[in-house]
């Protein structure tokens, strides 16, 4: 398959498209992106489709979603492999962002089968059906450590993962199963903070969508995570795809954040009351699912593959496509 750009190895020195040039996506490319309803896949749907035009693109949402709704996203299982092979056929995509998933922590205690047919079995059919034809990116995620001995400067992408829920040990078995593919980019993100497609989604919509209705939210002081806007999370994703960058990336912010403190972000955005947010500790919780300590994320790999001096960065310079019609400059 042809290509505008070589791919480049995240393990080497070499960078990608430094941040003060725009990319260009290839003429030729189709993009797939899976979990176009999770509160990452859809900023990063969004992002592609203002730079690819409408028919070089398609997504995919679980079977019961309405939302998003567009002509060019449909309601297909993950692990149904017919329905990927016909995609395949019809659509012959040179691009797939695998962004489905399951990381809900109770649920997926609650239902480990489910989640490993979803995390595990899902990867396994994604680079079964794509990986031989298609650059592959995974969407992976922080709970595949533990966060009970966290490193200095956070979880770099040489720590070894030791996640201590089915959550975090599926994602974790899901990335072997795309490290398979031929060219492909395994990106754990940290906690993606904005809007989701339908406004319950994610850390801001969920605790919001209580307070809004006046119920109060415990939330640990004691959870650490890497939080990265949506916005920033999609551009980034965007100029790896765009540049076909591979090997193993971590994405998050550079300074932790609890929870709680996460929560007081919701509180001031919304100007909900302070009153309704409480914070415990992991060991007062009783009856949960197994709580991640600090599992921050040393995204500095990254900020070098990308060549930008700051982490988050500000802003990206925008993304264009080959096609002079749908430039994005």
């Amino acid at each position: 398959m042809a290509r505008s750009e070589p791919v480049r190895d995240a393990s080497q020195s070499a960078s990608a498209t430094p941040a003060d040039s725009c990319p260009a996506f290839p003429a030729h490319a189709r993009v797939l992106v899976t979990g176009v309803s999770s509160i990452h896949g859809w900023p990063v749907f969004r992002a592609l489709s203002e730079i690819v035009d409408g028919t070089s693109i398609r997504g995919i949402r679980p079977p019961r979603m309405r939302l998003p709704e567009a002509p060019n996203i449909s309601s297909t299982c993950i692990t149904d492999r017919a329905a990927l092979q016909q995609l395949r056929t019809e659509f012959s995509p040179t691009h797939v962002i695998h962004g489905a998933g399951v990381c809900d922590l109770d649920v997926c205690e609650e239902r480990p089968q489910w989640a490993e047919s979803l995390n595990v079995d899902g990867c396994r059919a994604i680079a079964e059906v794509f990986g031989a034809s298609a650059y592959i990116m995974h969407l992976s995620t922080d709970l595949v450590f533990s966060g009970d001995s966290p490193p200095h400067h956070g979880y770099a992408e040489d720590a070894v993962p030791d996640p201590i829920s089915v959550a975090g040990r599926t994602f974790a078995d899901g990335e072997r199963e795309i490290a398979r593919c031929p060219r492909h980019c395994i990106v754990r993100l940290g906690l993606p903070f904005g809007a989701s497609v339908t406004g319950d989604k994610g850390a801001r919509d969920w605790v919001a969508g209580r307070l809004r209705k006046g119920r109060p939210v415990t939330l640990f002081v004691d959870e650490w995570r890497s939080l990265i806007e949506c916005d920033e999370l999609a551009d980034t994703v965007v100029r790896l795809v765009v540049t076909e960058v591979t090997g193993l990336l971590h994405c998050g912010g550079n300074v932790p954040v609890s929870l709680h403190e996460v929560g007081e972000r919701v509180v001031a955005w919304g100007g909900f009351a302070p009153e309704l947010l409480n914070g415990i500790h992991r060991h007062e919780e009783k009856n949960g699912p197994p709580r991640i300590g600090n599992v921050a994320l040393d995204s500095r790999k990254l900020q070098g593959v990308l060549a930008v001096s700051d982490w988050p960065p500000v802003s990206w310079p925008k993304i264009r496509n080959t096609h002079p019609q749908i430039c994005a400059d």
